[in-house]
């Protein structure tokens, strides 16, 4: 009883220790990723490491044709985690004029995007705000005993919230120098690896805080052509130190970018003076923006990494010199011209976001070049999700240049969603130049494209050079040999005749219309529909005299048109190989006579001859054919049979069509009539002298050949001894018998 109580204990201790050692495992986990600061997520369907990028390229089959498919190239990338620890301003124009064209309502909603993407859960980045119109705020948020200008991820909702309560300022002026001066100020708290200003704005500035001396009187402003009432016109400069500005006025009339300088923030001119002061606020605001670009911290860096400068419907929104003024002062004021971009209300959201790619993403800025492969050309334009394109031709292929910019659209709805992407898409043709030497593999495939690269400058600002796996497709070829044949079917080979052929009339077929001569083979590769007919055809010209036969995969068409389509699916789409065969007709042809001549009512004192002469004539033509056959007494159905009749193979000329055959009529003989069939059926019965219906009492018999190539003919002849006879009896008939009718 003992021992089995202890054996118990022992087991239940045993379990113990597994569960501590458990949780213990589970807990020295949990460290591991807080220490690597390596988040728990959802797995994407991406698989990139943070920071890397990814990139393809893909032909689909265009659905219903034939040598046509559609590329997609794509470009992915994971956000970096954690992307460098940046700090960014930033700054929001509120004047009046942002009412308009909902650039106000606009702005907010990318603002809220771009505060979404960079503060991202796990991330270190943090962001402030600053507004202005004709005055500036910038704003501290609280929330349970925290307190900060700079909003982290765990708090952005206080930001967003924030932004969302953002209205234009009624009849506020633009006093862009100040929103610049605040912003510097509190990115002088910022703590970030790296520390950016974002300035979105739609107007010239039209305050400014005044220069003091020397940068306040004429000496120290810069002369513009300007010429009025024969005065000459100076304004201040853009290289205003800090120093020289007094930060404690304000100075402008909130509408114009540049009005009269006068005391006592200006040097008073002499009453007799030619020379007239001009405030320039766009030129304030650039010394501003030059001050707070060269700002160091205690440690030596910069105080501000990149300043962006966003300009938004500036030039429907300026006037006169303003449009040119209001760009090239944003242009001025960014850390660089890149840096700096021109935006409509509707394309705001793009370019924001494309900024938080810059600070968040894997790769900053990328360009793609994409040339057409050998053979194959562009039916219509490109899409792109974002970017610009231009389409050009480089060593003699259109070639698509993309600029990418960074990468902006997640490539799921999920609001974690840290993979982003950028695609083109457009269509292409297979040609006939896909049939050179080389561009065809032994597979039966070819490339779409050349060689297509990406050049990108990734998180780390190194230049970064990746080539695309170009898609190979199988270009599907229609080829038609030429054969011709003599009058044996011998083939034979003959360069001096051409034949013509087509092989339809739709978008696609339209312009095929060839010659080739024989043993020629024609191939020809281009888009074609699937699951329908198309129509080989030769088109024989008018002496070209031949029996065609068109062969399409096997199967013959005894015609000089035959049909070929192409399967519905793609994938089996297959070569359609086309042999038209032409055999010269005769120009000749052999004709059949079988003839009998039979005796009608022999008399004893005539002699019945035992052959029957015939002279026979060909159409209108003075060729003439001797013939001889039996000559019988025989005209009764069980007499009558094929026996009887001589057999003539006789040679016309192709178009010959007639033959007249006459009886040469012995002497003391009369013609009585001929009967001609098609056929030797019943001659016992039709080829008789009682048979009236079909006795022709002509002589000569007329046989047409036009249409039918034998005749079966018996002519009849019976005794007529003549009124004139002079009483003495007939001689034996012979060849010496008066005259050899054949002469």
């Amino acid at each position: 009883m003992f021992k089995r109580k202890k054996k118990r204990q022992l087991k239940w201790f045993k379990g113990f220790i597994a569960i501590f050692c458990l949780i213990g495992f589970v807990y020295a986990a949990q460290s591991f990723l807080v220490d690597t600061n390596a988040p728990v997520k959802a797995a994407k369907k991406t698989e990139l490491l943070p920071g890397q990028v990814g990139i393809s390229k893909k032909a689909e089959p265009v659905a219903g044709m034939v040598n046509q498919w559609d590329i997609t190239l794509r470009v992915e990338g994971r956000n970096q985690f954690p992307p460098p620890a940046t700090d960014i301003v930033l700054i929001i124009d509120t004047s009046g004029s942002m009412k308009d064209n909902d650039r106000m309502i606009k702005a907010k909603t990318a603002a809220e995007k771009f505060v979404n993407m960079v503060l991202r859960k796990d991330y270190v980045n943090r962001i402030a705000l600053v507004t202005y119109s004709s005055e500036v705020t910038n704003y501290t948020f609280n929330e349970g005993g925290w307190s900060s200008q700079f909003v982290d991820p765990a708090h952005k909702g206080l930001l967003i919230d924030k932004i969302k309560e953002l209205e234009p300022v009624v009849n506020g002026g633009t006093f862009t120098q100040a929103g610049i001066k605040s912003a510097t100020e509190v990115m002088a708290q910022a703590t970030g690896e790296k520390r950016n200003i974002v300035l979105i704005s739609d107007g010239v500035p039209t305050y400014s805080y005044p220069p003091t001396a020397p940068y306040n009187q004429l000496a120290g402003m810069v002369k513009f052509d300007y010429l009025q009432n024969g005065y000459d016109y100076y304004e201040n400069v853009k290289t205003i130190p800090k120093e020289n500005f007094d930060y404690s006025k304000r100075y402008g009339n909130g509408v114009k970018y540049r009005i009269g300088a006068f005391a006592p923030e200006y040097e008073q001119m002499p009453q007799d003076s030619k020379n007239r002061l001009m405030a320039n606020h766009a030129h304030s605001a650039i010394a501003e923006a030059t001050i707070s670009k060269n700002e160091k911290r205690t440690d030596g860096e910069l105080v501000v990494t990149d300043f962006y400068t966003i300009g938004v419907d500036m030039d429907s929104t300026s006037q006169d010199d303003e449009v040119v003024t209001g760009n090239q002062t944003m242009k001025e004021i960014a850390s660089s011209e890149d840096k700096s971009f021109a935006a409509t209300a509707d394309n705001l959201e793009d370019i924001l976001s494309g900024i938080a790619g810059e600070i968040v993403g894997a790769l900053k800025t990328a360009f793609v070049v994409d040339p057409m492969g050998t053979g194959f050309e562009m039916a219509g334009g490109v899409t792109a999700t974002q970017g610009t394109l231009e389409i050009k031709e480089e060593k003699g292929h259109p070639t698509i240049n993309w600029e990418i910019g960074t990468l902006k659209t997640p490539v799921s709805s999920d609001p974690d969603e840290d993979v982003m992407f950028a695609e083109i898409k457009y269509r292409v043709n297979a040609g006939n130049e896909v049939l050179q030497p080389g561009i065809i593999d032994k597979d039966g495939l070819a490339l779409t494209n050349g060689k297509t690269t990406i050049e990108y400058k990734d998180y780390s600002d190194i230049v970064q050079t990746k080539y695309f796996v170009v898609p190979m497709v199988k270009p599907i070829i229609v080829s038609l040999q030429k054969k011709l044949l003599n009058e044996k079917g011998e083939e034979i080979s003959d360069r001096t005749e051409l034949f013509d052929f087509t092989y339809g009339k739709d978008q696609y077929t339209i312009n095929d219309q060839f010659s080739l001569y024989s043993n020629d083979v024609k191939k020809i590769v281009h888009p074609w529909k699937a699951d329908q007919d198309y129509v080989v055809e030769e088109v024989l010209k008018a002496d070209q005299d031949y029996e065609t036969t068109i062969d399409i995969n096997g199967l013959e068409t005894k015609d000089s048109k035959a049909a070929f389509k192409f399967a519905l699916d793609s994938k089996d789409h297959a070569h359609q190989q086309i042999i038209v065969t032409n055999k010269q007709n005769p120009k000749t042809k052999t004709i059949l006579l079988n003839i009998r001549q039979s005796v009608l009512k022999p008399n004893s004192e005539l002699v019945v001859p035992s052959k029957g002469f015939y002279r026979s004539t060909i159409d209108e033509t003075q060729r003439s054919i001797n013939l001889i056959s039996e000559s019988t007494t025989k005209d009764t159905a069980p007499e009558v049979s094929e026996m009887l009749f001589a057999k003539y193979e006789i040679t016309l000329e192709k178009e010959q069509k007639q033959l007249k055959i006459t009886d040469l009529v012995p002497e003391y003989y009369t013609f009585f009539g001929y009967i001609a069939t098609k056929t030797n059926e019943n001659l016992n019965t039709i080829h008789l002298s009682s048979n009236t219906l079909a006795l022709i009492k002509n002589n000569p018999a007329v046989l047409d050949y036009q249409t039918n190539h034998e005749y079966w003919v018996t002519m009849f002849i019976i005794p007529n001894f003549g009124e004139a006879s002079t009483g003495d009896s007939p001689r034996p008939y012979s060849w010496d018998y008066r005259t050899n009718k054949f002469g």
